[in-house]
């Protein structure tokens, strides 16, 4: 089953108007420009008029004609000055210690030109913009800025043996694995699986992966799996509007938090598969969290989806509830206080 819709027209809008602001800022920071050179360099007034008049100098000898040879000189004689005038310019710039193109039209995207279209199609940038804003729609919604890497705190887990390994040493390990992810997240990428009972920081280091990887610039999107599924369902069947499938096949990254917290329908099934599959084909990275193990996953979705969870990176998370051991400890602070 394919599921894809189109981004919603608001988004197509705003990327517009981001666009036109884009072009904007670029026109002013180059008046700005001129207007330093100009009260620096009395002479560039002078040499930009020459520059200004040349279209009106070749059309003046168009309307006053006269025969071939002198006509053609005049239009040499033009195009010169012109390029006299343009020479001397890059000199000024140059002895001055600016870039020679300090003084030329800049562009956000050079391929369109911040139109937004290349040749007979949207350009790339302008595509971004819409993904991009269509994923902050999404992670508006979301808690991706209560969390970080700083506030993981490994001292939390228990120094203790099990499943024969150190309770402590794994989680520093799952730590340290994630924030190297983040750090030096990269397309095309691999996925990342975090298994693990409820409460043992899945959610927490996820938001912190999302959150780094949006501030080095890149598209994540962060949402529950119950909600964003029934987000789609709601779409797909036309009771809600909304373009959240395309946005979740198109992020950079993409982190599901508890998978298999959702209800269970054939819908859902076919709906994850498409979406993991699609996006592993494409090279985007999903981080998928879950406290259910490898064999309950297969048991849930079968072995299409379990096969792309064996591809990802997996993590197991050990420990008790840290939500309680944090609870606790704040109850017995203010107890002492209290006293």
């Amino acid at each position: 089953m394919v599921i894809r819709m189109a981004f919603d027209v608001k988004y197509h809008i705003l990327a517009e108007s981001e666009l036109k602001q884009r072009k904007q800022s670029n026109a002013k920071q180059l008046r700005l420009r001129r207007s330093e050179i100009e009260r620096r360099f009395p002479e560039f007034a002078k040499l930009r008029a020459v520059m200004a008049s040349t279209g009106a100098k070749i059309v003046a000898i168009a309307l006053k004609g006269g025969d071939a040879e002198s006509v053609e000189t005049k239009l040499r004689e033009i195009q010169q000055e012109n390029a006299n005038a343009a020479t001397r310019i890059k000199e000024l710039l140059v002895k001055a210690k600016y870039p020679a193109d300090y003084l030329n039209t800049f562009y956000s995207c050079k391929t369109c030109r911040d139109t937004g279209v290349a040749g007979y199609s949207r350009c790339d940038c302008y595509k971004n913009i819409v993904k991009r804003l269509a994923a902050e729609g999404i992670n508006s919604k979301s808690p991706l800025t209560l969390t970080g890497f700083e506030s993981f705190d490994v001292e939390l887990y228990p120094n203790v043996e099990e499943d024969e390994c150190n309770v402590r040493e794994i989680m520093r390990d799952n730590f340290n694995y994630c924030k190297d992810y983040a750090d030096e997240f990269r397309l095309p990428n691999a996925g990342l699986l975090l298994s693990g009972k409820t409460g043992l920081g899945k959610t927490h280091l996820s938001l912190a992966i999302a959150g780094r990887v949006l501030s080095n610039g890149f598209n994540a999107v962060y949402g529950s799996a119950p909600d964003l599924f029934r987000r789609i369902e709601g779409e797909h069947f036309g009771r809600e509007k909304g373009n959240t499938m395309d946005s979740l096949q198109s992020a950079e990254l993409l982190v599901l938090d508890d998978i298999g917290a959702e209800f269970e329908s054939g819908f859902y099934t076919s709906m994850f598969y498409n979406l993991i599959n699609s996006r592993m084909n494409s090279g985007n990275p999903t981080v998928i969290n879950t406290n259910m193990t490898m064999g309950e996953l297969r048991q849930r979705y079968g072995d299409r989806i379990t096969s792309r969870f064996l591809t990802m990176k997996i993590l197991k998370f050990y420990g008790n509830d840290i939500r309680q051991i944090k609870r606790g400890s704040a109850q017995s602070q203010t107890r002492d206080k209290l006293k």
